[in-house]
């Protein structure tokens, strides 16, 4: 505002400011002189006339005019150009050419005050053109003022005074001291703790990260070793892997790890978890790669199923027949279920177009051939087992086709294939086909000369039996915690698609792998896996190759439970004659040092007729095989019902009490049904079945049972409970027969 305007409306405030009290232009109270300062000569006496704001104002009788904007006078008007008035020294936003009419010189110092001129003493308010506004010029007060205290300049209109704010009258209003908020200081404190929190944090965490770093690359605690076993075919590559890992590998913890591998048979590592470790063998694994997952489910068969930390396949081969080529021709309507019939019928190529060959002679070697015949006895049942069956029902089938395999100086693969490869007849070859796996007969191709004109391979159709190489990730109180983590570490290592690849060049199936070129084997694709059941299930399907530990294939304790009942007429004898006759075959064919006895049962009563014991041994001044034929010989079919329920339960105590180490114990019943027992049902005979097994002391129940018997469900049931096999005859008639006895008796 000009120098004789009233106040702007936001210049008026209810009170003047604090500090201000001097200078404000508050029209409800009278302007207040500051204090007096040091020197001031007060100037003559104010007269008593109406002030502006007071009660005894009187307010003009027109409207007061709205003021937007302030209006200052023209600086250069006559009024201002008084003798002494002087231009405060302060920034200004008037222009800086009016400085140029007020030279310093005019001016001297003696009349120079840092006070504003209408504070000065002898100061004269120019005329305006507002009468009501006007005082007479005798009563307009002089003062002296007062220097206020220095402030940095705030208003748009600000001078060399720094103790207030500048109004648009020249008029200053005092500023007060402001305080800082409790709630600002205290936030800002809060976020200086917490930065200095999260620096000091990371300062001592890296430290310690670091400290840790340095420890284990220093290898604190020295170098670990870690086991790793792995099937033979798989084991040299495996080897060749590790020393990469060895070399690339973090140290785990405060130990720097190395990874010895070590070939194995899955024999090997099963029974030494079962008896003793093998010392040969170096420490107990932390990661074991088998040929296949069967493998470990007999592991955990025997050493319980929390042996296992984790499994899963890292690469494939399918289980093939190698064959001689003359022979893939005539097996091109053959499956998985028709290869017992071939091996037990001493004519059965003969009658494919093939003269002179005779049986199919399949080897199923146990040694060297990663699982392979393990898996074709899988296939082998599932494809035999009636429909709707469990696999373990097609045991009967697994059995005939070992039985009637070639004799060869051993069971080990090298020494099948050479029998089939290296006879100059291949007819006359005591081989004709051998189980192995893709990847196995793609590298003994390799090595042939003349590979597609000396073997051939063939795959029977349906689902596929694999050999799928498990890295099975062991846990047990003989690893510390770096074994199992450079174990798991170690697993992934061999899964990188640099890693596979190296193995793809083996013959191993690999995802995205590039299989090599053969003249042998097409690697062509395969149909779905071969899945017969959960662990226990190909636990049990695996003892139908195998006798427990220490047992020589042959070596059998056997008893067997006849069933008089049998009175059905088939081919011009009794049942139970035809049985008879095919029993006393069966056991000429076997060694003299197998246990032999037998028990007959009808509706009355079960009874010991030859009690359990080698063949050889005498009973009644007689070998026990002779005695056994004669007893056979006398047995008559007799109606009237069987208890055939109560006879097992007391066969199979009698069994298991006198358990035979280092044999294959069994029961082998022999019925047509029903049972006609009152004191004990099917579901009692399972149930004491479940109880009384031993694995520790196994004792496997096998069944062949005739017609549509309503017995069926617990046959099935018992001999899958004790790993036992069942096989359902139509006809006493039927070669199945002899060939199911033949199997059961081994």
């Amino acid at each position: 505002m000009g120098r004789h305007s009233i106040p702007d409306p936001e210049e008026s405030s209810s009170g003047p400011p604090e500090g201000a009290g001097d200078a404000t232009e508050q029209f409800d109270q009278p302007l207040v002189p500051p204090d007096d300062p040091e020197g001031y000569r007060p100037g003559p006496p104010e007269p008593d006339y109406p002030r502006y704001g007071e009660p005894n104002y009187d307010e003009p009788a027109y409207p007061r005019p709205r003021y937007t904007e302030p209006e200052y006078p023209n600086p250069n008007a006559p009024e201002y150009r008084e003798p002494g008035y002087r231009e405060p020294e302060f920034e200004t936003d008037y222009s800086d050419d009016y400085q140029s009419d007020y030279p310093e010189s005019d001016y001297p110092a003696s009349e120079y005050s840092d006070l504003p001129e209408y504070l000065q003493a002898g100061y004269r308010e120019p005329e305006s053109d507002e009468p009501e506004y006007r005082r007479p010029a005798a009563e307009r007060p002089a003062f002296a003022a007062r220097t206020p205290e220095p402030a940095p300049p705030r208003a748009s209109h600000s001078g060399d005074w720094e103790g207030g704010e500048w109004t648009g009258s020249h008029r200053a209003i005092q500023t007060g001291r402001r305080g800082v908020s409790w709630g600002v200081i205290g936030a800002l404190v809060a976020v200086v703790v917490v930065v200095a929190g999260f620096i000091l944090w990371r300062f001592f965490g890296d430290a310690l990260s670091n400290r840790s770093s340095i420890a284990s690359a220093r290898c604190v605690d020295g170098q670990k070793a870690v086991a790793v076993i792995a099937d033979p075919a798989i084991s040299d590559e495996i080897a060749t892997l590790a020393k990469k890992f060895n070399e690339t590998a973090n140290p785990v913890g405060d130990s720097c790890v190395a990874l010895d591998v070590k070939a194995a048979e899955s024999d090997q590592v099963i029974n030494g978890f079962i008896d003793t470790w093998p010392a040969e063998l170096g420490e107990r694994p932390a990661l074991w790669i088998p040929g296949s997952s069967i493998s470990q489910a007999r592991l955990e068969a025997v050493a319980g199923e929390e042996t296992v930390d984790d499994s899963r396949s890292l690469v494939s081969s399918p289980v093939v027949l190698a064959i001689r080529p003359q022979l893939k021709a005539a097996l091109g309507q053959q499956n998985w279920k028709t290869l017992p019939g071939l091996q037990s019928n001493p004519n059965s190529l003969n009658a494919m177009n093939l003269p002179g060959w005779g049986s199919l002679r399949l080897a199923l070697p146990l040694t060297g051939d990663s699982d392979a015949s393990y898996l074709a006895a899988e296939a082998v049942a599932a494809a035999s087992a009636p429909a709707g069956a469990p696999a373990s029902a097609g045991t009967g089938a697994v059995n005939s086709l070992m039985s009637g395999q070639p004799k060869l100086a051993d069971n080990k693969s090298a020494t099948a294939m050479d029998a089939l490869l290296k006879a100059n007849d291949p007819a006359g070859a005591p081989v004709h086909a051998v189980v192995t796996t893709e990847q196995q007969l793609y590298q003994r191709g390799a090595s042939l000369p003349d590979a597609k004109n000396v073997v051939a391979s063939w795959i029977p159709p349906g689902p596929t039996a694999t050999a799928d190489y498990p890295t099975v990730l062991l846990k047990g109180t003989w690893l510390s915690q770096e074994q199992i983590t450079a174990a798991s570490e170690f697993s992934r290592f061999l899964r990188k698609p640099e890693q596979l690849g190296e193995l793809a060049k083996l013959g191993f199936r690999t995802d995205g792998g590039e299989t090599p070129k053969s003249d042998v084997t097409n690697f062509a694709p395969v149909s779905a896996p071969l899945s017969v059941g959960d662990s226990a299930m190909r636990a049990t399907l695996a003892n139908a190759l195998t006798a427990p530990a220490g047992a020589a294939a042959g070596n059998r304790a056997v008893t067997i439970m006849l069933d008089q009942s049998m009175t059905a007429q088939e081919g011009g004898k009794t049942r139970l004659a035809n049985v008879t006759a095919a029993l006393d075959t069966g056991l000429q064919s076997m060694p003299p040092t197998s246990a032999v006895g037998l028990w007959t049962f009808d509706g009355v009563e079960g009874r010991s007729e030859v009690p359990t014991g080698p063949l050889a041994d005498p009973v009644d001044g007689r070998p026990r095989s002779a005695a056994l034929a004669a007893t056979l010989d006398d047995q008559t079919a007799s109606g009237g019902g069987a208890v055939s329920f109560t006879t097992l339960r007391l066969i199979y105590d009698d069994a298991l009490a006198k358990f035979r180490q280092g044999q294959t114990n069994s029961v082998l019943v022999i019925t047509a049904g029903p049972h006609t027992d009152q004191s004990l049902d099917g579901s009692g005979l399972q149930d004491y079945v479940r109880r009384t097994f031993d694995s520790a002391k196994p004792v496997a129940i096998n069944v062949i049972d005739f017609g549509s018997d309503p017995d069926r469900a617990t046959w099935e049931a018992i001999a899958e409970t004790t790993g036992g096999g069942y096989q359902n005859l139509s006809t006493s008639t039927s070669p199945d027969l002899a060939s199911a006895i033949t199997t059961f008796l081994g």
